[in-house]
């Protein structure tokens, strides 16, 4: 038997690592904001995730999405606008595909969850490729083309680090230099990976398989033993071509054991290679997390009258779904739902003002309206400990004298689904689900128990059309209206 090969830095071909499977791992999956959009006219789909709470993730991840959906209407002629299909569409789903970025082109495009309508335009997919202690890593792949004929396939993976809120990308792992460094040990793992028996020292290697190494290390991915990276078909050095071996034809992933990389690696590559296989610790996310109605179809669902004792069941299965709400509660509920609006605000929620004990206001004089306004903000201000600077009119009834006596904006709804007559189950799934359109207010009432039983049908069904549940502002892009009464979002 030939003598054992002399290792000393242990770099090695191995597989590529799979990435983490979110469907099974529940605690990164509660960690992040999923995204899923989809145009058929641009002829783009895209699946990607944020991490709330880590702007420069969030933005990085965000400049992806948004040169995705560029491309594609590019590609299509026709600009992208965020869409909602009719029920039924399956677009509730959007958590990262396990190994779809992994996938051959053509599969990407003409798999229905994954690429445009029809197989032939732009899909954006993720995966992500590390979840430990407080670091997340995201793989974003977007493929243009037809199965036929795939025109671009770019890949870009960042890095976030909840405690800090750093990001960096995959290359921003390595300090500078590590490539002319790690160049002859991938040399020897590569033809030892081709079967030479050789002890000479690899050469230092020329320009081109220096190029090719530092443009693997933006594929860097941690593994169980220290970091990995992968190498594209083409690369070539003396010693494969007295192989035989011209060049390479197949992507060569090659591990860096965590002995040899922590010389190498960035500050923030050291943290994650030491972080290693520590649990994942990122927080659960509170409310919808990253929200861009200019990106994706938003809706603001609206429950008005509470706190009730069925406002905290509706809670929680807005809070299982990662959706939230906007309250127009009245102040005179406001002591005793303390509880209720304090968890409203914590959860991600939106609480405003309905007045203290829902007269008609055109009934009023101008000194009781804003008796009723006032009280109801004060009262709702310090048991909610939230702003409130909007309300709701009873009924919807009011007039330029009510508005002027309220001082603040009235928020009205253009889907009113009648709650109040406690029409069946279906009924009302159908009223709160098939009218809205991107910018839509869903009015509902939190004081009856049929809203609340229908409340995870209505959720589901919103996000099964496509739509992402927001509060008003966020309808609003952040900037409530000061004045004038709207019935949705411009």
């Amino acid at each position: 038997m030939p003598p054992p090969w002399p290792v000393v830095a242990d770099v090695r071909v191995v597989e590529p690592p799979a990435p983490v499977d979110l469907a099974h791992a529940p605690v990164v999956a509660a960690s992040v904001t999923p995204v899923r959009l989809r145009d058929d006219s641009a002829r783009v789909q895209a699946r990607t995730l944020f991490l709330p709470g880590v702007g420069a993730f969030n933005a990085a991840v965000e400049d992806q999405l948004r040169e995705g959906l560029h491309g594609a209407a590019q590609a299509s002629g026709t600009r992208y606008t965020p869409t909602v299909f009719p029920r039924g569409a399956g677009l509730g789903d959007r958590l990262c595909v396990a190994g779809s970025t992994g996938l051959p082109a053509a599969d990407v495009l003409t798999d229905p969850a994954l690429g445009p309508a029809g197989g032939a335009g732009t899909a954006l997919v993720c995966d992500v490729v590390a979840a430990a202690d407080t670091f997340l890593g995201l793989r974003v792949r977007i493929v243009s083309g037809s199965a036929e004929e795939v025109a671009s396939d770019i890949a870009v993976i960042t890095y976030g680090d909840a405690a800090t809120g750093e990001a960096v990308s995959a290359a921003g792992l390595w300090a500078e230099g590590a490539a002319d460094t790690l160049s002859a040990d991938i040399v020897d793992a590569v033809r030892r990976d081709a079967g030479a028996l050789s002890l000479a020292p690899p050469s230092a290697g020329d320009d081109a398989q220096l190029e090719a190494i530092r443009a693997a290390l933006t594929t860097t991915v941690p593994t169980a033993a220290g970091l990995a990276f992968t190498i594209a078909p083409g690369f070539s050095a003396p010693e494969l071509t007295a192989l035989g071996v011209v060049a390479t034809t197949v992507p060569l992933t090659v591990e860096v054991p965590a002995a040899v990389a922590a010389e190498l690696v960035s500050p923030f590559g050291a943290r994650m290679l030491e972080a290693g296989a520590r649990a994942y610790a990122v927080p659960a996310r509170v409310g919808a997390g990253w929200t861009d109605c200019s990106l994706t179809p938003c809706v603001a669902v609206t429950y008005d009258d509470g706190p009730s004792r069925f406002t905290p069941g509706i809670l929680d299965e807005l809070n299982a779904r990662g959706a939230v709400a906007t309250f127009f509660a009245l102040g005179q509920y406001a002591a005793g739902g303390r509880d209720t609006l304090r968890r409203m605000t914590a959860e991600g929620h939106e609480v405003e003002n309905h007045t203290w004990n829902h007269p008609n206001l055109t009934d009023l004089t101008a000194e009781q309206v804003a008796s009723q306004i006032d009280s109801t903000t004060v009262a709702l201000e310090a048991a909610s400990g939230q702003a409130v600077r909007v309300f709701r009119p009873p009924y919807g009834e009011f007039d330029a004298s009510t508005l002027a006596a309220a001082g603040m904006a009235a928020i009205l709804w253009d889907v009113d689904t009648s709650d109040y007559q406690h029409p069946s189950a279906d009924v009302l799934v159908a009223r709160a689900v098939d009218p809205p359109r991107p910018g839509s207010i869903v009015l509902v009432h939190d004081i009856h128990e049929s809203t609340a039983v229908a409340t995870p049908r209505i959720i589901d069904g919103l996000l099964d059309r496509g739509f992402t549940l927001v509060t008003v502002s966020q309808l609003f892009d952040g900037s409530l209206p000061t004045s004038g009464a709207w019935r949705r979002a411009p």
